[in-house]
């Protein structure tokens, strides 16, 4: 598997980017860009020599190794045109409040929904890095659900609901980066490992007075419980998780109609994760740039896969 790299070249606007992805010829040059952004190696031999079929193969001059830039990736055996998939991933990043399987089929024309499905959930996997940088800094972290209306209790111990931590970077007044992670249950077991995956040490975490929080500790954070009982002002305590969770809430409610089933939560909360982090991007096109170089870097899953649940390290460590 090829290495992360980052390069600066991506389209402005959609028109430009429909004017430069016409054609399957572009977008194959574009994805080589991308998944070899050095120049061509062999993976075989190593030798940097090659020449390029009409299917866009490329093929190694030294022992004629052929090599595709889809092959091994998410579009692994594809029967779309690649101009599709590059349309589903210019959607999919540009987007404010993301896509649905309806939208993509409508939108490509595709004769099965199914495909629109899977190659969203696809896409959805490849949103994040693994080894990217933790939160720092000052960072709140809370519980939120998500999930149809029940009957039965409320809050933490209720049934029927997707439970999900929220670690937010406070800058000041703003909101820095987020993580979203689902979580099994509320007990320590389950959100301290959690936290300690998300957050670096040494950080400022600031949580509310639920006992799991407790074993925390002070020697990896600088620990501090806001007991929102006896709090004043409840709603400024832990404002930024409140408001991601918030606006997740919205999201699940607005794009997917609440409809979603827990194996693949996780799927989309990594999709706005995404999204969120890079809000503040100049140009909508660096989103779709980083999607694609990911995509590049991705390994092959099959639907059956992605129909069980079965999580798979898609993008390298880095």
């Amino acid at each position: 598997m090829t290495d992360f790299y980052i390069t600066e070249d991506f389209p402005q606007s959609q028109i430009e980017f429909e004017k430069r992805f016409a054609s399957e010829k572009a977008c194959y040059q574009y994805l080589f860009k991308m998944k070899w952004p050095e120049g061509f190696v062999c993976p075989k031999c190593g030798h940097q020599s090659y020449w390029i079929s009409a299917k866009h193969i490329y093929i190694c001059r030294r022992f004629e190794s052929h090599f595709s830039v889809t092959a091994g990736t998410i579009m692994h055996d594809t029967k779309k045109p690649i101009t599709y998939w590059f349309k589903a991933m210019w959607w999919f990043t540009t987007r404010k409040s993301g896509l649905s399987a309806v939208n993509l089929q409508n939108l490509l024309a595709l004769g099965c929904y199914g495909t629109a499905w899977a190659w969203l959930h696809k896409l959805r996997r490849c949103t994040i890095r693994n080894g990217r940088e933790k939160l720092s800094g000052k960072v709140e972290v809370d519980e939120f659900y998500l999930g149809g209306k029940k009957p039965g209790k409320r809050g933490r111990g209720s049934t029927g609901k997707s439970i999900v931590l929220a670690a937010v970077e406070r800058k000041g007044r703003k909101i820095g980066r987020i993580r979203l992670q689902v979580a099994d249950d509320c007990s320590s077991d389950s959100l301290i490992p959690l936290i300690i995956e998300n957050v670096e040490d040494g950080s400022q975490v600031i949580t509310d007075g639920w006992k799991s929080y407790d074993s925390l500790g002070q020697d990896r954070y600088d620990h501090h419980q806001v007991f929102l009982s006896k709090s004043d002002d409840k709603y400024s305590a832990l404002s930024g998780v409140h408001l991601i969770a918030s606006l997740v809430n919205r999201l699940m409610l607005g794009t997917f109609h609440g409809r979603f089933e827990p194996k693949y939560l996780q799927n989309y909360l990594d999709e706005y994760v995404f999204r969120f982090n890079r809000r503040n991007s100049r140009n909508v096109g660096k989103k779709f740039m980083r999607i694609v170089q990911q995509v590049a870097s991705s390994v092959q899953i099959t639907c059956r896969q992605i129909t069980k649940g079965i999580e798979i390290d898609l993008l390298p460590q880095n």
